[in-house]
């Protein structure tokens, strides 16, 4: 699995001791029974990375929570916020995992984990985002994001999921502009339909529903009775790489001008 991917030499730098409970441990207290080892930090975050293993990951948090408390500022804090974050993750509480991320990046600037935590913050919104039938904050709030990811990491280890993940969100804003084109034009409002397909083509260049826009804004201006502009937008196309039924779309406008 990808979390476990770097977790480096964690487990073979670990030595097993004896463990003792969070009650032990009250207050201000924690830190006294760190140093004298009553408390074995690394020795619990390798048991949270065994829960995590076999899919145990409401109780890998609850151990991780512990360690939170009872080891603040031992040098391998960036692997407990990292272990928290991707627990929740995995459980798709997207809420909590990108706080954990946040405060990982936040405050391990040079934890190897750091990438990673930008990638998955961009990667939930990205999961979190609707149909395009419905409301695109979040499709957008996760191509913004996931822009910062490859603007830090361009060659990153994530870069081509990220690549992926941006061009499918494009095409979710680019089908929502599609349909709205569609809806107006089943409504015979011809200028309305043409907004929206021009929307299309400005907005959305890269996306897969160009061509069928640009075919449906030529289709439009005849509707309109602008055949000139059709003409226009006719003699620029390169239907080569077109469907054939758009091709014979686009060709029954030729025949009209």
């Amino acid at each position: 699995m990808i979390f476990f991917i770097r977790r480096l030499s964690l487990i073979a730098i670990i030595a097993a001791i004896v463990v003792v409970p969070l009650s032990c441990s009250k207050g201000g207290s924690s830190k006294k029974l760190v140093k004298k080892g009553l408390f074995q930090c690394e020795e619990r975050l390798q048991t949270a990375a065994h829960r995590m293993e076999r899919r145990g990951f409401n109780d890998a948090i609850r151990i991780l929570e512990e360690i939170k408390y009872q080891c603040g500022g031992i040098p391998l804090m960036d692997t407990v916020y990292y272990y928290t974050g991707m627990s929740h993750f995995r459980l798709r509480q997207y809420e909590n995992a990108r706080f954990e991320f946040e405060i990982l990046y936040r405050e391990f600037p040079r934890s190897p984990f750091v990438e990673e935590a930008h990638f998955r913050i961009a990667h939930m919104r990205y999961i979190q985002s609707l149909p395009s039938f419905r409301d695109q904050t979040d499709t957008k709030e996760a191509i913004r994001l996931l822009l910062d990811y490859l603007d830090l990491f361009p060659r990153g280890n994530f870069s081509d999921s990220a690549k992926a993940m941006y061009a499918s969100a494009l095409n979710k804003l680019a089908e929502k502009e599609f349909n709205n084109a569609r809806f107006y034009r089943r409504q015979r409002k011809h200028e309305a339909a043409l907004i929206y397909y021009r929307a299309v083509l400005s907005d959305y260049p890269e996306s897969k529903f160009v061509p069928e826009a640009i075919v449906g804004m030529a289709e439009m201006l005849m509707a309109l009775g602008r055949t000139q502009d059709a003409q226009e937008v006719v003699e620029e196309l390169d239907t080569e790489a077109f469907e054939e039924r758009l091709k014979t779309r686009i060709n029954a406008v030729k025949r009209m001008l």
